[in-house]
């Protein structure tokens, strides 16, 4: 909203009118910046009163029109048309990748109640007689390293996932990081790393699963906002140790000496824990330098873990060094299939003596980018719009990178290299191109104003 000033200096709940850029004079322009609806909050409030930024009077109008544009987010020019960068915005929009657009194949052809089995998703596998009508997913393309142009114009500015082809091979940390290499060189570092049963990592469960279920509940004005307040998001248990003593149980598991749990180090940012490992790494080969980059994380596990149907806020290159990683992708336009909400989270633990897990830790908190199902075992009866979906497969294997954009669900199955037993990946995730309030079925994607001049 923007205005010209002639009012009293309070506002009606009497706090006094400030500007964060200056004084408020009458004739001033001020620009208020739109009150967003805080999504990720279910106690936010609406502010009573509002910090405006002061233009002043002495702009010209095509400086007005300038800082209006920036601070509203909007794209016109002094007629009221739309700008250059407007017309460029809405032929993006329009332009987005869709996965129905080459593809009949929805998720209630492929997924199957009870369907799931060890080695892949239902529809990889056409060995079983109750199987083998299962139509094949679409798949990403594969392709050469493109250039930086041509991945801007035909995957970024498309929200297109893409796999590039034989990047790794050259990197040092392609050859270098065996386990021993990494024990040798972090043994005795100290880091967290999860645990949990049959490889699952943030399981969707009942909530009468849980011990503690009685004694934390949230006020029922929170759980009014919660579409499935009977759900909890069961995430991994979490060791801390050195780091030789989660290689010692990663390879356990891989050998078969340790059963009935599955080991991941992951989310683990390298330049925070390990951080001389970055030195091995070609970032500037992924076209990191159109984006921002957030963060840097490397993922190391058994090859036996699963994380469940999720979204990240950010684009992301997975880069997968060892073993391979199946990643069923649905794109997000039609978030309100997915019902995507808030969902309150519980904790296992793992208890070393008894080679149990427990589950008692049911937190006072939400999540609110995971899908409130199973992919694997839907239950079409309570979940039905999710059949409508249309997924796709992205598998990435060794030495190839996957690009996937902002706000895309992805499933990940992880499986072992055949000789070292486990499953090791970077990924980098960068300021996105795209971006949308969440959680928010209803929300669709735009583009994020940081990138205004690129437009």
């Amino acid at each position: 909203l923007v205005g010209f000033v002639d009012i009293k200096d309070s506002w009606p709940d009497k706090t006094m009118l400030t500007a964060t850029n200056g004084t408020v004079k009458n004739g001033d322009v001020l620009l208020f910046e739109k009150i967003q609806k805080d999504y990720i909050d279910l106690e936010a409030t609406i502010p009573e009163s509002l910090d405006p930024d002061v233009l002043g009077n002495t702009q010209t109008l095509e400086d007005l029109i300038e800082l209006v544009n920036s601070g509203c987010n909007t794209y016109f020019t002094a007629t009221g048309s739309l700008s250059r960068q407007g017309l460029h915005r809405e032929e993006i929009l329009r332009s987005m990748f869709h996965v129905k657009n080459i593809s009949n194949v929805q998720s209630k052809d492929v997924f199957l109640q009870k369907c799931f089995q060890d080695d892949q998703f239902c529809y990889a596998d056409g060995k079983s007689q109750t199987r083998a009508n299962i139509p094949k997913l679409p798949e990403c393309e594969k392709i050469d390293l493109p250039s930086k142009t041509d991945f801007f114009n035909n995957y970024l500015k498309k929200s297109k996932p893409v796999i590039f082809k034989n990047v790794l091979q050259n990197w040092p940390a392609f050859t270098k990081w065996s386990n021993e290499y990494l024990r040798e060189k972090y043994g005795e570092k100290i880091v967290k790393f999860q645990l949990t049963p049959h490889g699952e990592f943030e399981r969707i469960e009942h909530r009468n699963e849980w011990g503690n279920q009685n004694q934390i509940k949230l006020p029922k004005f929170l759980t009014d906002k919660m579409p499935f307040p009977d759900l909890v998001m069961a995430r991994p248990a979490a060791k801390v140790g050195n780091f030789s003593f989660f290689l010692d149980i990663l390879e356990g598991v891989s050998n078969g000496s340790i059963s009935n749990l599955s080991v991941y180090f992951e989310y683990a940012s390298i330049p925070e824990f390990l951080p001389e490992l970055e030195e091995d790494i070609r970032e500037d080969t992924l076209l990191g330098d159109i984006s921002k980059r957030d963060q840097l994380n490397i993922w190391l596990g058994d090859g036996q873990t699963v994380g469940k149907m999720h979204f990240d806020g950010s684009d992301n290159f997975l880069c997968q060094m060892r073993g391979k990683k199946q990643v069923i992708l649905i794109d997000p336009h039609s978030n309100h299939q997915l019902y995507e909400g808030h969902i309150q989270e519980a904790t296992m633990s793992y208890n070393f003596s008894s080679h149990s897990f427990e589950r008692k830790h049911i937190l006072d908190e939400t999540v609110y980018v995971w899908t409130p199902f199973d992919i694997s075992n839907p239950d079409y009866s309570r979940f039905p719009l999710f059949g409508e979906t249309y997924p796709m497969n992205c598998t990435v294997e060794e030495g190839e990178v996957l690009f996937i954009p902002s706000f895309w669900w992805h499933e990940v199955k992880s499986f072992p290299n055949v000789t070292e037993g486990r499953n090791l990946a970077i990924n980098f995730w960068y300021e996105p191109f795209f971006e949308r309030n969440y959680p928010c079925p209803e929300c669709q994607l735009d583009i994020n104003p940081t990138y205004r001049d690129m437009l």
